[in-house]
Protein backbone atom coordinates (compact mmCIF):
# COMPACT_ATOMS: atom_id res chain seq x y z
CA UNK A 1 0.00 0.00 0.00
CA UNK A 2 1.48 3.35 -1.01
CA UNK A 3 2.18 5.67 1.90
CA UNK A 4 0.17 8.88 2.18
CA UNK A 5 2.32 12.43 1.38
CA UNK A 6 2.25 14.47 4.23
CA UNK A 7 1.17 17.83 3.60
CA UNK A 8 2.96 20.63 5.61
CA UNK A 9 1.35 24.08 5.87
CA UNK A 10 3.08 26.43 4.14
CA UNK A 11 5.50 28.37 6.57
CA UNK A 12 4.12 31.93 7.57
CA UNK A 13 7.26 33.80 5.47
CA UNK A 14 5.56 31.58 2.10
CA UNK A 15 1.98 33.13 3.42
CA UNK A 16 3.16 37.02 3.74
CA UNK A 17 5.02 36.85 0.43
CA UNK A 18 2.16 35.03 -1.21
CA UNK A 19 -0.29 38.03 0.34
CA UNK A 20 2.18 40.60 -0.83
CA UNK A 21 2.99 40.03 -3.86
CA UNK A 22 -0.03 38.95 -6.07
CA UNK A 23 1.86 39.65 -9.66
CA UNK A 24 5.10 37.61 -8.95
CA UNK A 25 2.54 34.81 -7.85
CA UNK A 26 0.40 35.21 -10.98
CA UNK A 27 3.66 35.54 -12.85
CA UNK A 28 5.06 32.60 -11.15
CA UNK A 29 1.77 30.38 -11.97
CA UNK A 30 1.56 31.38 -15.50
CA UNK A 31 5.38 30.22 -16.46
CA UNK A 32 4.73 26.80 -14.26
CA UNK A 33 1.52 26.36 -15.94
CA UNK A 34 3.14 27.20 -19.64
CA UNK A 35 5.83 24.32 -18.63
CA UNK A 36 3.50 22.00 -17.78
CA UNK A 37 1.59 22.70 -21.06
CA UNK A 38 4.78 21.93 -22.60
CA UNK A 39 5.68 18.80 -21.32
CA UNK A 40 2.30 17.49 -21.81
CA UNK A 41 3.08 17.61 -25.59
CA UNK A 42 6.37 16.65 -25.23
CA UNK A 43 5.52 13.73 -23.39
CA UNK A 44 2.92 12.85 -26.19
CA UNK A 45 0.46 12.62 -23.49
CA UNK A 46 -1.45 15.60 -25.46
CA UNK A 47 -1.36 17.01 -28.92
CA UNK A 48 -0.62 20.66 -30.13
CA UNK A 49 -4.25 20.83 -31.02
CA UNK A 50 -5.89 19.71 -27.70
CA UNK A 51 -3.34 22.07 -26.09
CA UNK A 52 -4.84 24.40 -28.55
CA UNK A 53 -8.27 23.53 -27.35
CA UNK A 54 -7.81 23.74 -23.62
CA UNK A 55 -6.15 27.42 -23.77
CA UNK A 56 -9.03 28.31 -26.08
CA UNK A 57 -11.74 26.74 -23.42
CA UNK A 58 -9.44 28.92 -20.55
CA UNK A 59 -9.88 31.86 -22.65
CA UNK A 60 -13.56 31.30 -23.27
CA UNK A 61 -13.94 30.66 -19.57
CA UNK A 62 -12.71 33.43 -18.18
CA UNK A 63 -14.10 35.91 -21.05
CA UNK A 64 -17.65 34.43 -19.96
CA UNK A 65 -16.60 35.22 -16.68
CA UNK A 66 -15.68 38.78 -16.98
CA UNK A 67 -18.80 39.36 -18.45
CA UNK A 68 -20.80 38.09 -15.79
CA UNK A 69 -19.36 39.76 -13.45
CA UNK A 70 -18.36 43.26 -14.90
CA UNK A 71 -14.41 41.67 -13.61
CA UNK A 72 -11.42 43.28 -15.25
CA UNK A 73 -9.04 40.91 -14.16
CA UNK A 74 -10.62 37.87 -15.19
CA UNK A 75 -11.10 40.40 -19.40
CA UNK A 76 -7.05 40.46 -18.56
CA UNK A 77 -6.78 37.30 -17.51
CA UNK A 78 -8.42 35.90 -20.73
CA UNK A 79 -6.60 38.18 -23.21
CA UNK A 80 -3.04 36.67 -21.88
CA UNK A 81 -4.17 33.14 -22.20
CA UNK A 82 -5.46 34.11 -25.63
CA UNK A 83 -2.00 35.11 -26.49
CA UNK A 84 -0.50 32.27 -25.44
CA UNK A 85 -2.69 30.01 -27.46
CA UNK A 86 -1.71 32.08 -30.74
CA UNK A 87 2.07 31.97 -29.49
CA UNK A 88 1.81 27.79 -29.30
CA UNK A 89 0.01 27.63 -32.40
CA UNK A 90 2.89 29.87 -34.28
CA UNK A 91 5.51 27.60 -32.62
CA UNK A 92 3.90 24.76 -33.55
CA UNK A 93 2.54 25.11 -37.53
Amino acid sequence: MAKKKSRTRPSSDLLKLLATRPRAVALAALHVSESVLLELEASELLSAGQIRGLLKDASTTLRNAAGQVDNRSCFIASEIVESMRENFTRNKT
